[in-house]
């Protein structure tokens, strides 16, 4: 025999199981509102985290440039004055004080554009540039691999 339910009894019902959908819905809800949170959190500390090593990076790659600069102008200074080779070495000093400064100078955002800019306009002069900078990172590396 089957029981049958009163009209109030299944009303009773319907709100029970109302309730504990609301409810679920709740927890649920609350739950993603946290994961979500704990997302944007993570996520801001990776691009600080990103930031400050680009930034280092880029204070390195300045210094470097520095001492690149004085190198080649000491190379210069030991030159035959007036020579293609002193003038060169001179010209090429100056660029790599300029970019040093430019580097130091500059926030990533505009650093960026920049870059992006001269690799549109001059696509060869900037891939020519990636790989002797590839290749210089490359010897860096050997050399650094060999002391210890």
């Amino acid at each position: 025999m089957a029981k049958s339910t009163t009209p109030a009894e299944t009303s009773a019902t319907k709100k029970d199981a109302a309730e504990k959908i609301d409810k679920a819905v709740d927890e649920t809800s609350s739950a993603v509102k946290s994961s979500v949170e704990s997302v944007k959190s993570g996520a801001a500390d990776i691009a600080e985290t990103a930031r400050d090593t680009a930034e280092a990076t880029a204070d390195k790659v300045a210094e470097h440039a520095s001492r690149a600069s004085e190198t080649l102008r000491g190379a210069a200074a030991s030159l035959r004055y007036g020579s293609f080779q002193e003038r060169s070495f001179g010209q090429l000093a100056a660029s790599l004080a300029d970019a040093s400064d430019a580097i130091r100078d500059k926030d990533l955002g505009e650093l960026s554009r920049d870059v992006s800019e001269f690799a549109r306009r001059n696509p060869l002069l900037f891939a020519g540039g990636a790989a002797l900078v590839g290749f210089a990172i490359a010897r860096m590396m050997t050399k650094s691999g060999d002391k210890s």
